[in-house]
C-alpha cells in the first residue's frame, strides 16, 4: 500500500506503509542503533500485524531510508509516536521532518478522534523541546547487565544473606489477568501509584483504561503489586525480548511505580525470578523509577545483587502535545 507523497517534501520522497519484505533493508538502515540495544528487530513483525498501528517507510530512489511508526491507543483519542529513525547517510537533511510531518497529517485524516500526540525520549530537553511539548511524567533509568546462569545460581543464597543482614523481604504477588483491571482502574491506583495517572510501558504510555488494558494483556506482562486490596507499589515487567547486542543476549524492561524501597527491591527479585524461563545467558535489564530512588536502587542492584552498572543515571521523558 503506497501513501501520496505530500507535494512540498523536500527531498522527494515516496512514503509507504511497512510490510515483511522490507525488514532485512531497515535492518541495515538501523545497523548499530542505540548500541546495540535496537527494540525494532524484536518488534517489527508485530508492529506491522497489529490493526491500530501504522508503520511508515521514507524512501528514496526505492531504498528504504527512514521509519515511524504511529499507534492509536486511549480508546482513538491519541496517537503514540514511536521507532523514529532515519538511515545514517542521509541524515541532516531533514528526513525526520518530513516524516514526522506526514505522519501527522495521515493522523489527522485517518484518525479525526486523535487529539493529542505522546512520545517517549531519554535525552535531554532543550527549551524548544518544552515550547513544543508538554511533560507527562520523568523517570529515571536504571540499566544494568548480568549473566543470568550465574545469578540464577546464587539467587536463594543472595536473598538469604540479605535477610541475616537485616533485610526484610516485602510481600508481592503476582497479578492474573483477570485480576489487572480491578487493580489497575482503581481511583487510588491511577492517583497514588501511577505517574500522572499513567500506565508506563516499556517506553509506551498509556492512560489507565479498559481499552488500553485490552491492548496490554496481548503483550503477556507480569504484574506485581504488594497487595491486591490497595497497592501503594506496582512493577510491570516486559517478557524479555533478543537484541542486537549478540545472540546470548536479550533485553528485560520493568517499569516501576511508587516510592517505597522495601517493596522496589522485593518485587525486582520477584520479577528476575518470574522472567527466569526467558533469559539468554546474558541480560541487559532496564528499570525506570522515581528519579530520587534512582541512586538507592543501583546500590542495591550493585552491592546487594552483584549486578552490574551499565551506564550511569539518564532520564526517561513523557511528552504530549496537542494535534
Amino acid at each position: 500500500m503506497k501513501l501520496e507523497r505530500p507535494p512540498s517534501a523536500d527531498p522527494p520522497l515516496e512514503f509507504t506503509v511497512a510490510t515483511e519484505k522490507e525488514f532485512e533493508e531497515i535492518l541495515a538502515m538501523s545497523k548499530g542503533i542505540y548500541g546495540g540495544l535496537d527494540y525494532l528487530p524484536s518488534r517489527y513483525h508485530a508492529w506491522i500485524r497489529e490493526t491500530n498501528r501504522t508503520v511508515v517507510l521514507a524512501k528514496k530512489n526505492g531504498a528504504v531510508i527512514g521509519l515511524q511508526s504511529v499507534y492509536i491507543i486511549d480508546a482513538g483519542e491519541t496517537a503514540l509516536v514511536e521507532g523514529l529513525r532515519v538511515a545514517p547517510w542521509e541524515r541532516g537533511k531533514g528526513v525526520a521532518g518530513v516524516l514526522q510531518r506526514f505522519c501527522s497529517e495521515m493522523v489527522k485524516e485517518k484518525h479525526p478522534s486523535v487529539k493529542v500526540s505522546r512520545l517517549t525520549r531519554d535525552d535531554k530537553l532543550g527549551p524548544r523541546d518544552f515550547q513544543k511539548y508538554r511533560v507527562i511524567a520523568k523517570q529515571g533509568i536504571l540499566l544494568v547487565r548480568f549473566n543470568a546462569p550465574e545469578l540464577l545460581s546464587r539467587l536463594d543464597a543472595t536473598v538469604l544473606a540479605l535477610v541475616e543482614g537485616g533485610f526484610c523481604p516485602e510481600p508481592s504477588e503476582l497479578l492474573l489477568d483477570s485480576e489487572v483491571p480491578e487493580v489497575v482502574l482503581q481511583e487510588s491506583f491511577q492517583n497514588e501509584v501511577l505517574p500522572n495517572q499513567t500506565i508506563i510501558q516499556d517506553w509506551q504510555p498509556f492512560k489507565a483504561t479498559e481499552s488500553n488494558l485490552g491492548l496490554l494483556r496481548q503483550k503477556e506482562l507480569c504484574w506485581v503489586v504488594d497487595q491486591k486490596a490497595r497497592p501503594t507499589v506496582a512493577t510491570l515487567g516486559t517478557r524479555p525480548f533478543a537484541i542486537p547486542l549478540g545472540e546470548d543476549w536479550c533485553y528485560l524492561n520493568i517499569d516501576v511505580f511508587g516510592r517505597d524501597l522495601g517493596h522496589i527491591k522485593s518485587q525486582l527479585i520477584h520479577q528476575l525470578r518470574l522472567q527466569a524461563p526467558w533469559f539468554r545467558a546474558k541480560v541487559m535489564c532496564q528499570l525506570f523509577l522515581e528519579p530520587a530512588l534512582w541512586l538507592e536502587m543501583a546500590s542495591f542492584c550493585q552491592s546487594a545483587l552483584g549486578l552490574e552498572l551499565a551506564k550511569d543515571y539518564t532520564e526517561q521523558y513523557l511528552l504530549e502535545s496537542d494535534i
